[in-house]
């Protein structure tokens, strides 16, 4: 398996374009995780801590299409170092800032989101110019790797780092990692744009909007796509929620420091995903029927939810911690085995001339369908604790299961009946 990669590895142009991508990844979600806690110790707010999430989504909902756009009007090579440069220059800056407001970080997480509505696609569009075409499969399993993996070391180092060197300390490393990342980008090739601004740019924002309006157009009758991709939507908006609520699961629920958040859920739930990914490739591969991996995955979230919830706290303190890493971990391994079928169907019963549209705007819609709820879930935590909100994703993922039981079949041959299931 190795050997597959070993082209790569020997590719210093691919080189510096992963190691700006790992360190720009590391260092987005440490401070992800910093400022979370931060506003959370601060403010003791879980709706501060949702309006974060917001000011993270404004940038992608606003300049996500222009960023998008502008990637083939201007030198990539040039957009990775200035997104990056000014990236770790505004982190930098915070650090003798923070202290005269808590509530500076919201401008600090929107300048950071804006730069990244730029530096994302630039860098997705960097690696056709850095890898020869017959290592592009392996390039972006190795991309998508790491920004998984990213996730968890990221926030599971960010809570070390808070409490070895402090808010300033940790956000001097995110600085320094950023400024790597620019010296990584220095090293790539020009990459030049042929097309010009003044004849294309307006087109492209117009386009991109349209496509999204004829996508919409199209699968608003047809259940069998409709209903995954809202489905689809829906866990990515139960996994905006649990992120902004972080520190008061940590204290609330799991009963430890907010520091110590990344290590006891990210890091159990993303190793979960991880060995959740490997067993639902197996499984789907040995022809188990992907209604029926999404079935069970969403009995043992649900379970998992409500044990986190009702059964933790009655449990002696000595096995509670491990009791807690196990259902987290299965939590992840759930959220998977549920997210990764569903994404399969979808891809299977989107007609072809329509994949682009639905898939290429997948994370927009995200971004634009995760504001509103985790707002809700702010509120809800704040006025009625943590585990109403848990408790009411517990019977949502149950009720999604009892749905699927009765209608799944139905949803599988609804205008596609003639693809396999």
């Amino acid at each position: 398996m190795i050997n597959e990669f070993k082209p790569l590895f020997t590719s210093s142009k691919f080189m510096y374009l992963w190691s700006s991508q790992i360190l720009s990844q590391i260092s987005v979600n440490m401070m992800n995780f910093l400022l979370l806690t931060r506003l959370f110790t601060v403010t003791g707010s879980t709706i501060a801590t949702s309006l974060l999430w917001v000011a993270f989504a404004l940038p992608a909902i606003f300049f996500g299409p222009i960023g998008a756009a502008s990637v083939d009007l201007v030198s990539k090579r040039k957009m990775l170092m200035i997104t990056n440069l000014l990236q770790a220059v505004t982190v930098f800056m915070y650090i003798f800032t923070h202290q005269q407001s808590v509530f500076l970080l919201y401008a600090v997480v929107v300048l950071y989101s804006l730069l990244n509505q730029f530096y994302v696609p630039a860098e997705s569009a960097s690696l056709p110019s850095v890898v020869n075409k017959k290592y592009f499969a392996q390039a972006n399993s190795l991309f998508f790797i790491t920004q998984q993996a990213a996730l968890v070391v990221g926030f599971g180092l960010a809570g070390v780092v808070l409490n070895v060197l402090g808010f300033s300390g940790s956000l001097i490393a995110c600085s320094l990692f950023l400024f790597l990342a620019f010296l990584a980008t220095a090293f790539l090739p020009e990459m030049k744009s042929k097309i010009g601004i003044p004849e294309s740019f307006e087109k492209i924002i117009i386009a991109f909007f349209k496509s999204i309006y004829e996508g919409y157009e199209f699968i608003k009758g047809k259940k069998s796509i409709l209903y995954p991709l809202f489905f689809l939507l829906g866990l990515q908006v139960a996994l905006a929620m649990i992120v902004v609520n972080l520190p008061v699961i940590a204290t609330q629920i799991l009963g430890v420091s907010v520091s110590f958040a990344g290590l006891l859920v990210v890091v159990p739930a993303g190793l979960g995903a991880t060995i959740g990914s490997i067993f639902t490739s197996k499984y789907l591969k040995n022809g188990i029927r992907k209604r029926i991996v999404i079935e069970y995955s969403l009995a043992g979230l649900g379970l998992s939810i409500l044990a986190l919830i009702f059964l933790i706290s009655y449990l002696p303190i000595f096995i509670r911690l491990i009791a807690e890493i196990f259902f987290v971990f299965f939590s992840g391994f759930g959220f998977v085995g549920t997210n990764i079928p569903t994404l399969t169907h979808l891809q299977e019963v989107t007609p072809e001339w329509l994949r682009g549209r639905v898939f290429g705007n997948l994370g927009f819609l995200v971004t634009i369908a995760t504001v509103f709820p985790v707002i809700f879930s702010g509120v809800i935590t704040d006025f009625f604790g943590v585990r109403t909100l848990f408790a009411l994703m517990g019977l949502s993922v149950f009720a999604a299961f009892v749905y699927l039981k009765k209608n799944g079949q139905n949803l599988v041959s609804e205008n596609f009946s003639k693809i396999k299931s």
